[in-house]
Formats: structure tokens, C-alpha cells, sequence
């Protein structure tokens, strides 16, 4: 077992090196660290025992904006900042399955994609040395274009939407995630995970003038890892970093947080050649996670864009089964009077 799943991790390690170059990239959030089940399909199940959902939305480059064009006065209307939506709850069933369920939206401009998938994921435990998932999610992906939104050098080319498109088409993802309560006897609750989403590289046809105009989804590739360092009985630091291939280019997230007495967080990202985010958060005693993050764009987007808001609602409870206690029943027998 544990030679198989070190042969498909070397596998999956080995993808970016021989994927093409071509497409959109997925929809990134900062606070990536509290819904990894949004890019890795293993990590279903890996919530210490409970049912955790989780919420996150993000504005994207405030003040940027899509913008209409007014074919009567030759104008580009400011639109809204682009929008990011996405939604997950996962559980462990025993000791060796997850299951868990995501829901995204993004959308962008003109364009609008939904992403709702099904995930289960199988959990290997290996002893002292930690446990390994590895986890498959099936679902849909679902493209529309607002074609009233486009401003066409032709405005008769056949290719081009006039009007509302949309296509759907099967969307598989697969992932593995590992976990050790301490590695090294340095690092506590140390994660790593390999994930690839799109395998099987959809392809959504929308209806235009001249017939059929297709859009190809490419393979996304992920590497995410992070633990914990306690520093003193009341402080302890939380490194993540997640490095993300899409067709396009490979990007990074370095983040760190400071946690105060297991509840209070703050924190910074740094993501290359884009933004610098800052991170506060809340954790109740109740089991309810709030954050908040603030992209400072880095980039020459800043020229337009004042930077991008993120808000994040994470729930985690234990659902307990109270065990039936055996009835003591009195017997009668006649070997005893």
C-alpha cells in the first residue's frame, strides 16, 4: 500500500512538468488554508473526528470592475469588482473514509462558472508515521458568457455571442493529503497534500451565430503544506504555503500566522508578483472560525484596483451517538430455588 501510494504521488509530482500551456487558471482565495477540500479532493475527512463546513467570499480588485459597453454613446460603464463564492462540508465516516461536498462560483466580467462536486476519500493510517488519503471528487463544471457585455472589433463575427451562453460538462479531480500529529518532534500537526482538478479536461461548447464556440478546461496542479510550532504555552506560529501550476503560469502563497491563546490570529501573505495579504481571525469556543483578509495588490492592477476583500466563516461540531446500554433482565431457571 505504502509503495503504491508513494508511486502516484511521484506521479502527480511529475504533471507539471508535461502539461501544456493553455487557459483560464481557477478562482484562488488567501484564506486557502481553511477549505483545502476546494482543490484537494483527499483531504475529506481529515476534521479530527467532525463535521466541518465552511464559507468563503472574496471581492476581487475593488473598483477594478468588468465594465459594459454603451453602443449609443461609445462608453464603458463601470461595473462591479469581480466575485468569488465557494462552499464546502466534509466528515470522516469511521476511521478509514470521507466524504465532503463543495460548491464555487466565480465570477468574472462577462463570465460566470459553477463548480459544484461530490467528494470521497479513502484513509489510510500508518501507524506512528501518520495517515495518507487519497480522495476522488465528481461533479460538474457550468460556463456562461453574457454576450451583451462583449465589445466586438467585428460586431458581425459569427464566433461572438449576442446574447446569454452557457455549457456544462462533467469535471473530475483528485487528490492525496497527508497528515502527522508531530514530525520530526519539531512540528505539530503537520499537513501536505498533492491534488490535480479538471483530470478529465472538460470541454464546454456554447451556441453562437456560426454553430458552436468551445472552451477547453486544463489540468490544475496544487501543492499545499503547513504545521505548527508552539513557541510558549500561549503563542504558537502556523506556516502554510500552497503552490499552485495552472496552464498559464506557476503561482505561490507564503503565508504565516501568530495564534494567541488558541483563538486570536493574525497573519501575513505574500504571493509573488501579485499581492501582499493581511490575515485576522477568530476562533470561538463554540467551534465557530471567522476571518478576514485584505489583498494589497502588488502588481500593475494597482493602477485600477484598490485591492481585494476576503470574508471567511468555517463551523466545526461533533455530532456524538449515545451508546445503548445493555438491559439486565432477571432469568429463572430451575437448577436453582
Amino acid at each position: 500500500m505504502r509503495i503504491l501510494f508513494t508511486r502516484v504521488f511521484f506521479l502527480i509530482a511529475m504533471l507539471p512538468l508535461v502539461s501544456k500551456i493553455n487557459a483560464q487558471q481557477d478562482p484562488h482565495y488567501s484564506q486557502f488554508m481553511y477549505n483545502k477540500l476546494n482543490f484537494n479532493a483527499g483531504f475529506a475527512g481529515a476534521t479530527d473526528g467532525k463535521i466541518c463546513a465552511t464559507l468563503i467570499h472574496r471581492t476581487q480588485w475593488m473598483g477594478f470592475g468588468g465594465g459594459t459597453y454603451n453602443s449609443g454613446t461609445g462608453s464603458v460603464a463601470r461595473g462591479d469588482a469581480p466575485v468569488n463564492l465557494v462552499g464546502s462540508i466534509n466528515a470522516a465516516i469511521g476511521n478509514r473514509f470521507g466524504i465532503g461536498a463543495t460548491f464555487a462560483s466565480d465570477k468574472l466580467g462577462q463570465e460566470t462558472m459553477t463548480m459544484p462536486r461530490l467528494t470521497l476519500a479513502y484513509r489510510h493510517p500508518l501507524g506512528n508515521a501518520g495517515t495518507i488519503a487519497a480522495g476522488i471528487g465528481v461533479g460538474f463544471m457550468q460556463r456562461s458568457i453574457d454576450g451583451t457585455k462583449l465589445r466586438a472589433n467585428d460586431p458581425n463575427d459569427p464566433k461572438i455571442p449576442t446574447g446569454l451562453v452557457s455549457g456544462t460538462a462533467p469535471d473530475i479531480d483528485f487528490g492525496l493529503y497527508y497528515t502527522k500529529d508531530n514530525l520530526a518532534g519539531a512540528i505539530d500537526n503537520f499537513y501536505a497534500g498533492l491534488s490535480a482538478t479538471h483530470l478529465n479536461q472538460n470541454k464546454i461548447a456554447y451556441d453562437v451565430p456560426a454553430g458552436s464556440t468551445t472552451i477547453d478546461s486544463k489540468i490544475h496542479l496544487y501543492f499545499v503544506t503547513g504545521g505548527e510550532f508552539q513557541l510558549n504555552s500561549a503563542m504558537k506560529l502556523q506556516p502554510n504555503i500552497l503552490l499552485k501550476k495552472d496552464p498559464a503560469k506557476i503561482q505561490a502563497d507564503l503565508n504565516c500566522f501568530l495564534v494567541w491563546n488558541e483563538n486570536i490570529r493574525g497573519g501575513v501573505t505574500f504571493r509573488p508578483m501579485d499581492a501582499a495579504v493581511l490575515l485576522v481571525g477568530y476562533e470561538f469556543p463554540f467551534g465557530l472560525n471567522v476571518g478576514y483578509s485584505y489583498d494589497i495588490t502588488t502588481s500593475k492592477i494597482i493602477n485600477y484596483s484598490s485591492g481585494s476583500h476576503e470574508i471567511m466563516l468555517r463551523y466545526c461540531f461533533g455530532v456524538s451517538i449515545p451508546k445503548k446500554e445493555k438491559v439486565i433482565r432477571s432469568r429463572f431457571t430451575p437448577r436453582f430455588m
